[in-house]
């Protein structure tokens, strides 16, 4: 808590005022990663009317975060089971909850209008982000050698052949 007060420049009583231990601000800066990741994700999907500029939209959108959060991106990977997160389990599962339901909203809507497959409503996810994460954990690590602006062209071309109701460019 002493280098926490000391980087932020707050006082020790302003600190444990807002925040009982360093567990629950933790917790509390684990949430507002989430926050932040899934407002912005929510923003960048939405405002895209076209299906296939959502699905580019928002691997451009995480990638971009990554690029620009690689601190916080580590932390929300490795801390997400840590012991301080029992007490904001609820606030999580409602924030989930609400975010999964307006991606939801964006993909049934692009299903019945045509562009986008039918498919199990557990797949989208992982058909959209699940390559994207999995080249996160190897840039995170320093692993990777293709640039992330490379990646987002190939990871969100290959998003949407595989979401896309075009069954030819499923074929390539």
């Amino acid at each position: 808590m002493a280098e926490i007060r000391r980087r932020s420049g707050a006082s020790t009583g302003s600190i444990y005022h807002h925040f009982k231990s360093k567990e629950q601000l933790a917790a509390a800066i684990y949430l507002e990663g989430i926050r932040d990741y899934q407002t912005r994700f929510l923003a960048s999907l939405e405002e895209q009317t076209e299906a296939r500029e959502g699905i580019f939209a928002v691997i451009r959108y995480h990638l971009r975060w990554v690029e620009e959060h690689p601190d916080w991106t580590r932390y929300l990977f490795r801390q997400r089971h840590a012991g301080f997160m029992a007490e904001t389990e609820e606030e999580f599962a409602r924030m989930n909850q609400i975010f999964f339901q307006r991606c939801a909203d964006w993909f049934r809507r692009h299903v019945k209008a045509g562009t986008l497959r039918q498919l199990p409503p557990d797949l989208y996810g992982s058909l959209l982000l699940g390559p994207c994460m999995e080249f996160t954990r190897q840039y995170l690590a320093g692993h990777t050698r293709t640039s992330p602006d490379q990646a987002i062209q190939e990871l969100a071309s290959a998003a949407w052949r595989c979401l896309s109701s075009d069954t030819d460019l499923r074929s390539r």
